[in-house]
């Protein structure tokens, strides 16, 4: 993962923040896919081996957050 990536997902919850919407932290992002909060922050990080699994749950997390 390149950090784009890991940008764009960080904006879009500071964005969601200010508008008071959820998800805006992720603790939101980890509480709705029932994922840990350092797992969640290695897997926006992009510190998690690229696997079919890991890009399936940035697609889901993107999604969530209001990337696509």
């Amino acid at each position: 993962m390149n950090y784009e990536i890991s940008d764009a997902i960080l904006l879009c919850l500071k964005r969601n923040k200010r508008l008071g919407i959820k998800p805006s932290s992720q603790t939101d992002i980890a509480d709705h896919f029932g994922l840990s909060k350092p797992y969640v922050n290695q897997l926006i990080n992009g510190h998690v081996a690229d696997s079919a699994n890991t890009r399936q749950r940035l697609a889901a997390i993107k999604q969530y957050v209001g990337m696509e």
